[in-house]
């Protein structure tokens, strides 16, 4: 939400993780969410946000019921080492790895070695889904060699148009991002 705050954009997978976060662990009304992003998004699309928006709620014809992002899940399989979390998310800089994802698991030791106090330098939890409980503490398969993890598909490729263009063309300071 940072990033879309202070850029007008985020990624199709991050519009996808906040919409099911919004409408299906926190329950949100999914028009909140809609008019907020009409708000914000640089791209926005009428037909495209709030179509999306109702799909990601449930409402209407959905080949899958009861759709809903596991958002640990989406943590692992898309930034897997963390690094987009703390990129918009300062408070967590000195946690390792994916430990990002989960920082509420992690015992007192830890967090007061990563300087991170639960409810005061980050908040906790508002709500924590059941089913987040099935990846917590594990990592994906890469991790180690930090390579990019996809979900089921396997790793990522880059499409050849875009070789050139590594994580600093996206993320580099001097685009006036901070």
């Amino acid at each position: 939400m940072r990033e879309l705050a202070m850029t007008g954009f985020m990624s199709n997978r991050g519009r996808q993780n906040v919409a099911s976060f919004l409408t299906k662990d926190l329950g949100l009304d999914w028009r909140m969410g809609a008019e907020w992003f009409e708000y914000l998004l640089i791209d926005h699309d009428v037909c495209s946000n709030y179509g999306n928006w109702l799909y990601s709620a449930g409402v209407g014809n959905d080949p899958r019921e009861n759709r809903k992002f596991n958002m640990i899940k989406q943590g692992l399989d898309y930034d897997n080492n963390g690094d987009f979390v703390r990129r918009w998310v300062p408070e967590l800089q000195t946690l390792q790895g994916s430990e990002v994802h989960t920082p509420w698991t992690l015992s007192a030791a830890a967090l007061s070695h990563a300087q991170v106090s639960l409810g005061e330098t980050y908040p906790v939890p508002i709500v924590i889904a059941p089913e987040w409980s099935r990846h917590v503490n594990k990592k994906q398969p890469g991790a180690a060699s930090g390579s990019s993890h996809r979900g089921r598909k396997g790793p990522s490729h880059t499409p050849k148009q875009h070789r050139d263009r590594g994580i600093d063309f996206y993320f580099s300071k001097d685009k006036g991002f901070p």
